[in-house]
């Protein structure tokens, strides 16, 4: 068994160059799912309620990547996720927009399918306000992630993406520690163009 795996795995790297197949530019858009949290468990309040620290959001999400040749390239990630609760009878609303940059390290010796991930950094920039609020928080913060992905190609130009991504941001007003861990799941489709210049 191992053997077999093994030669699977060699025959997939030695495989022929699909460098004729590799679009310099990848143009991504899909929705999303957002799991954000200020940290573990939940807080009691004065009225003996637990309210969890964690909390879900949808939005969208998109990318445009260059490659520079078959396996490298660079990209630029932004998201939009939106969400709200209501705590104590109060209406809370907030959104979160990541904006990310990095490298891009691409797989595509499998046919039609082509893996990728990337380390990036950038900033998340929230908005909050509650039910008759006038003066809605607003606030940016440095981040980080680590993510990756699949595409299938389903026509010489097009394919569906699947995508997921760990991102750090630092927001001082978090209630356990300086930072937050969240979590983002996409879907969507890839618009390919061009042809990258290198192997």
């Amino acid at each position: 068994m191992k053997l077999s795996i093994s030669l699977l795995a060699l025959a997939l790297w030695f495989a022929p160059s699909v460098h004729a197949q590799t679009p310099q530019w990848e143009i991504f858009g899909g929705g999303s799912y957002f799991r954000a949290s200020a940290g573990s468990g939940s807080i009691t309040l004065p009225d003996g309620t637990k309210e969890a620290l964690q909390q879900n959001a949808y939005g969208w999400h998109a990318s445009i990547a260059e490659n520079k040749t078959s396996w490298f390239g660079g990209v630029m990630d932004f998201g939009g996720y939106y969400a709200n609760r209501t705590v104590e009878g109060v209406q809370l609303n907030g959104s979160a927009y990541p904006f990310l940059f990095g490298p891009q390290f691409a797989f595509r010796r499998i046919s039609r399918v082509s893996l990728f991930a990337h380390p990036l950094i950038g900033g998340v920039h929230i908005r909050g306000n509650y039910s008759g609020g006038t003066s809605p928080l607003s606030e940016t913060k440095w981040a980080f992630a680590l993510g990756g992905g699949a595409d299938f190609r389903i026509s010489d130009h097009l394919a569906i993406r699947g995508q997921g991504d760990w991102i750090r941001s630092h927001f001082a007003e978090t209630l356990t520690k300086d930072s937050q861990d969240n979590f983002a799941v996409t879907a969507g489709l890839v618009l390919t163009l061009g042809q990258a210049a290198g192997r």
